[in-house]
């Protein structure tokens, strides 16, 4: 049993679809830590002030969701690999360098790949997106060394300027921009990383095969219409809350040295024990 107390919480707007204090309960559970983690929603202008006042008020860190990735990653005094490629964070501690960042994007969405046996090397992808989540996807099929990651944006801009500054991270990988809606080009994988289905109705224009993989970064209680859809077209799915409780547990170890032992155990009993409480409503 953990005698810690960990304080965090998440930071950003809208937040009332976040089930990361859900999967942080669980985590109290299994580790016996007392955590208490707190949504505090904020708007760009009161960022900073939020930062300063939690921190005040004793949390080890925070995570950050849209629309503040961005933004937040301009304030570290120290930033791991993904984030600084990225240019996008969402896991901060207040450490000893001062504000210290993490991109677990990239990480959770690797070991999800991992962890279902998908090895994305010599594979084509498309990521539907251009904020910090999509960032993080490209990065981590990039790392994976994907033979090419195509961007699909509503803004094109953002997109073409994620593309060319991964190209230089990962020069064995081609990544490019294209239109939203245009048709699908030849792909084996494709990642939402785009609120549809989470904070906005709809799913991305995906037309995946029977055998390609589906990894959404949104979720809802049931699966989103992107997941449901690529299961029913004979698609191998990886939803969001899979990548979420890797997410959290990295998050958690980055604070506070939790979860101890096997990580990967910890996330499948953290995972199956979310799917149940969902279940129950």
């Amino acid at each position: 049993m953990h005698s810690k107390i960990i304080k965090a919480g998440l930071l950003g707007f809208p937040l009332s679809s976040s089930l990361s204090p859900e999967i942080f309960r669980i985590f109290a559970g299994l580790s016996g830590a007392e955590i208490h983690y707190e949504p505090r929603e904020c708007g760009a202008t009161e960022l900073a002030s939020v930062i300063q006042a939690v921190n005040a008020e004793g949390w080890s860190g925070f995570n950050v969701t849209l629309p503040h990735k961005r933004a937040v990653f301009k304030m570290l005094d120290m930033k791991d690999p993904a984030s600084r490629d990225i240019k996008a964070v969402n896991a901060v501690r207040f450490g000893r360098a001062g504000l210290e960042g993490l991109n677990t994007d990239a990480a959770g969405v690797l070991s999800s790949l991992e962890e279902n046996g998908v090895s994305p090397a010599g594979k084509r992808a498309v990521v539907f997106g251009s904020g910090g989540a999509a960032g993080a996807a490209g990065w981590a099929l990039g790392r994976a060394r994907a033979a090419s990651v195509t961007f699909r944006a509503r803004n094109g801009g953002a997109a073409l300027e994620t593309a060319e500054s991964l190209a230089e991270v990962f020069p064995k990988t081609v990544f490019s921009a294209a239109a939203f809606a245009g048709p699908d080009g030849p792909a084996e994988i494709f990642v939402n990383a785009t609120p549809l289905g989470m904070y906005e109705p709809g799913s991305p224009p995906a037309s995946p095969k029977p055998g390609d993989v589906c990894l959404d970064l949104a979720y809802a209680r049931g699966g989103t219409e992107f997941i449901k859809a690529a299961a029913a077209a004979g698609a191998l799915t990886i939803d969001g809350l899979e990548v979420l409780v890797r997410q959290a547990a990295l998050s958690l170890k980055f604070w506070a040295g939790l979860p101890g032992g096997d990580i990967v155990e910890f996330n499948r009993e953290a995972l199956k024990l979310l799917r149940e409480k969902l279940k129950r409503g």
